[in-house]
């Protein structure tokens, strides 16, 4: 149980998990319209939030 405490207190799991959420809403309800250009941008914007969750991480989960 501890083991996932720790893991929710990751800004880079919490987004990971915003983001299968969001996959799951638009798969089912097509919450997001978008044009596949458009999808381009989004996968880009991911990847750079990841990245900058990755940059700014300063310690590993098992130490939070």
């Amino acid at each position: 149980m501890t083991t996932l405490i720790q893991l929710l207190r990751s800004r880079t799991v919490q987004f990971a998990i915003l983001l299968a959420a969001l996959s799951v809403a638009q798969g089912y309800i097509g919450l997001l319209p978008l044009t596949q250009v458009q999808q381009m941008y989004a996968g880009i914007g991911i990847s750079v939030i990841v990245t900058i969750l990755r940059i700014i991480t300063t310690q590993p989960i098992a130490d939070k």
